[in-house]
């Protein structure tokens, strides 16, 4: 006999309809927010994963323009690392070029930062005549200091040196001291401290004025206040500063093959023979990279070449986050 509560038992047995998995799937919040973020993760693998491991493996083959790629195991880095005086000569320009060019990125980006910081007429012009220079491509910079360290009279460094009573200096292609085109491409890293002073500027706007009255109060001067109260505030931005010019420079490409080619960007212009200047006086990573991939096809060396320098990067990263990591100051 039926009952009225086995009646409405059925009757929701037969209305009940189990959920579809895949909606359900769907339907949760991870999974939406993967879907949002799939057109990023698709180029991802597909621009930038795909042919980093296709870097690493070539690295490990014998390849060139034509014929198919051998595997060769670790013949190429074995010769680049230990039998490749060309690499050495470049890691130690790289050194002495890294190192100084991101001291005057952060040093020179820091003092034009505490002066625009202040409050005078035409401040924001000169935030902004100093940072413009930082937007141009590296080409057209390159291009406009060969003529600035042309080795004539009529160069701007030469003619600034006359000022001075100093002779002309051959800054580019000196066949007595090659090593001078390299302080050159060190030089010209003052035209670009406008991008770290940006940075500068707002780490410095983001500190409080209730630091500096109380140590105002406490009897602290100017300096005393910068190094115990700017400076502790902003190493999270001095960080960053040193990660980004650091990598930057590491990655220094476009400038370094202007100066070696004599302005031109070409082997063979100009009396220049290799796109690493006179003697390889002014070789970087990258342009020994162009070089051995792109213009002697050796794309299996070219790789390695590739790969190192991305360790290479990656350690410096990774030391200099361990280093900072002990007096870097959160205000939280």
């Amino acid at each position: 006999m039926l009952t009225v509560s086995s009646l409405d038992a059925k009757a929701g047995r037969k209305q009940y309809k189990p959920e579809n998995p895949l909606r359900r799937f769907l339907r949760k919040e991870a999974v939406a927010g993967y879907l949002f973020i799939s057109p990023w993760i698709i180029g991802f693998a597909l621009f930038y994963a795909y042919p980093l491991t296709n870097t690493v493996y070539d690295s490990f083959t014998d390849y060139h323009l034509f014929g198919d790629a051998q595997w060769v195991g670790l013949q190429n880095y074995t010769h680049l690392l230990f039998n490749d005086p060309v690499f050495v000569q470049t890691c130690q320009h790289m050194l002495l070029y890294v190192t100084l060019a991101t001291a005057i990125a952060i040093i020179g980006g820091l003092c034009l930062a505490l002066l625009l910081n202040r409050s005078f007429p035409g401040n924001h012009f000169f935030r902004t005549a100093f940072y413009l220079p930082s937007l141009m491509v590296g080409v057209a910079i390159g291009s406009m200091f060969v003529q600035v360290f042309q080795q004539q009279d009529y160069g701007l460094m030469n003619t600034m040196l006359g000022f001075f009573h100093i002779p002309p200096v051959t800054w580019l292609a000196n066949y007595n001291n090659p090593i001078v085109g390299l302080y050159a491409l060190i030089i010209v890293n003052f035209w670009f401290m406008g991008g770290t002073m940006l940075i500068f500027l707002a780490g410095l706007k983001g500190i409080s004025s209730t630091y500096y009255e109380a140590a105002r109060i406490d009897g602290a001067g100017p300096w005393q206040r910068f190094r115990l109260v700017t400076l502790p505030l902003l190493t999270p931005v001095i960080l960053f500063n040193t990660i980004l010019t650091l990598i930057g420079h590491i990655q220094a490409f476009d400038t370094p093959l202007i100066f070696a080619t004599g302005g031109s960007g070409s082997v063979g212009s100009s009396g220049f023979q290799s796109v690493l200047g006179y003697h390889d006086s002014i070789s970087t990573f990258l342009t020994y990279l162009y070089q051995e991939a792109f213009i002697y096809h050796d794309y299996g060396y070219g790789s390695a070449l590739a790969v190192v320098i991305f360790l290479i990067t990656l350690i410096f990263t990774a030391i200099i986050l361990l280093v900072f990591q002990r007096f870097t100051y959160y205000d939280r």
